[in-house]
């Protein structure tokens, strides 16, 4: 097997400090000199003699007045007004506002540095532990905070975690579910110069087609034996192009080059998380190796605190997409949750111990993708081992199920208050209603229908109060001594003692059953 070198060491310079900073302050001058990237973390400066090009000096402006710096290349970043002409300093500088805190500036620039050095971490991750082209992409979109995606030099698309209105119309192949451009497109691309010329280019550029709504960032994909394979392609729809964004796309092109190198955009095996998490639902067997290391690599843990919401789609829609549209939008709406594909609709695993929503507030953040789709989602009881994942996304499946039935204009339905209409639902599975349900209850009913009393009404008030009298009578708009005699007419007529438990308890799921409580 021939071996390849990659260079995946990230280094960063001051333009992407500066697109960072920007964020939450205010810079006042910013002067780039050569600006290389070469940074590899940041240091406070307060006159020191020993000083490396390979860092980002921090301090007040008077400090640098106190002890200038005579080193060409020493970058810095100057809170205050420097005295010294910026072509005087041979140097690439930031100057920020006095007014803000230099210490805090410092953090935040510490910050930056373990950030970008944490997302180079995990993609190497990602490939040493068997992840391919879609792990890769899912990291890269977290990062870059836009959709984004991949096709191959035959415009199949490879990975595409998201798909979000404005990326353009694409197909999807029903038999064998491969993403693809319209032949229509590939021939406009084909016949373009514009594009044709877009072929022979290396490293990150921007791309603005003419039939397009927003610029994208691409880089060509070339393996190391000088092949073009394929494309990557940022789209601008959620945050603004930025100048480090392109050395950026240029680090992450290096894992997507040994990504093909290796052709772990073919692998086809357990590895893959969609494929784990779906066969958990079937109830396969999985080495949990596997599950760990998929795990870690979105930051979760195997024990955490975990719901499931099953998505489904409640009228027949034509889109081809609109399983990926379900699952991009969830995505977008919901923070630290996972969405696939699955019959009907989607199945989403939220983990409530990293997110920032509790339970009660799901409803209230997918309130707008329920009626905008036309869907309506079920909510699985919480979990905390993510093996059982299976069993609580049938909790999830079964709460709209149920929910839908006592409720069919609601859209939100939770398992655990219908729990008991599964528990009793099974009592019917091999017997009749009227086969199971106390003859006491159906003697009652015969009572009622013929000679016009109230029992079952009186019975039905009495047990959703609780067994209390007087919220009884309140309700049924009797006197309370009426109410007691009511009840005794009704357990000396159909020989049954309301004060035993287990009486008690078989008189309400026979009434439930009939229907005569919900």
């Amino acid at each position: 097997m021939r071996l390849y070198n990659y260079d995946t060491k990230l280094l960063l310079n001051m333009q992407i400090l500066v697109d960072n900073l920007e964020e939450d302050y205010n810079i006042s001058f910013f002067c780039r000199w050569h600006d290389e990237q070469r940074l590899t973390g940041a240091s406070i400066y307060y006159g020191q003699k020993e000083l490396s090009s390979d860092l980002v000096y921090v301090a007040k402006a008077e400090v640098y007045a106190r002890f200038p710096i005579t080193e060409k290349g020493i970058c810095r970043v100057i809170v205050g007004k420097s005295k010294e002409k910026p072509d005087a300093l041979l140097c690439s500088v930031i100057e920020l506002e006095e007014s803000v805190c230099w210490e805090s500036v410092f953090n935040y620039i510490q910050e930056i540095f373990i950030r970008y050095a944490s997302w180079s971490q995990k993609l190497e991750d990602i490939l040493n532990s068997g992840g391919g082209l879609h792990e890769l992409c899912v990291s890269a979109m977290d990062f870059f905070q836009n959709p984004l995606y991949i096709h191959d030099n035959n415009f199949y698309v490879l990975a595409m975690p998201t798909w979000v209105v404005g990326m353009g119309n694409i197909q999807v192949d029903e038999n064998s579910g491969n993403i693809f451009f319209s032949q229509e497109k590939i021939q406009k691309l084909q016949k373009s110069p514009a594009y044709i010329q877009t072929l022979s280019t290396r490293g990150a550029h921007i791309w603005e087609p003419s039939y397009g709504t927003h610029r994208m960032l691409y880089t060509n994909i070339w393996t190391s034996d000088h092949h073009y394979c394929g494309r990557f392609l940022l789209h601008e729809l959620n945050r603004s192009l930025k100048p480090g964004d392109f050395l950026m796309v240029n680090h992450f092109a290096t894992f997507l080059r040994m990504a093909f190198d290796r052709n772990l955009f073919k692998r086809n095996d357990v590895t893959s998380f969609e494929k784990i998490i779906l066969k958990l639902i079937k109830g396969e067997a999985i080495e949990q190796r596997y599950l760990v290391k998929r795990l870690e690599m979105l930051g979760w843990e195997l024990t955490h605190e975990y719901i499931c919401l099953k998505i489904e789609i409640q009228k027949e829609s034509k889109e081809i997409l609109r399983h990926q549209k379900i699952c991009s939008s969830v995505n977008i709406i919901l923070k630290d949750a996972l969405s696939i594909s699955v019959e009907n609709g989607a199945l989403t695993i939220c983990n409530l111990t990293l997110s920032q929503y509790s339970r009660t507030e799901l409803p209230v953040k997918l309130e707008g993708l329920c009626r905008e789709m036309n869907l309506t989602m079920g909510c699985s009881n919480h979990f905390y081992d993510f093996t059982e994942v299976g069993e609580y996304s049938r909790q999830a499946e079964k709460a709209i199920q149920l929910g839908l039935q006592r409720k069919p204009k609601e859209y939100f339905f939770y398992f655990s208050d219908y729990v008991l209409d599964y528990i009793i639902g099974h009592f019917t599975e091999e017997f009749s209603i009227r086969s199971i349900c106390s003859d006491s209850i159906l003697a009652l009913v015969e009572i009622d229908r013929q000679k016009g009393t109230e029992y079952m009404e009186t019975l039905a008030s009495y047990f959703k109060n609780g067994g209390n009298q007087t919220p009884t009578a309140n309700d049924l708009f009797i006197h309370r001594s009426t109410l007691m005699y009511r009840l005794e007419r009704i357990q000396k007529l159909i020989g049954i003692d309301l004060e035993d438990s287990d009486t008690r308890l078989f008189i309400q799921i026979a009434m439930r059953l009939l229907g005569y409580l919900n």
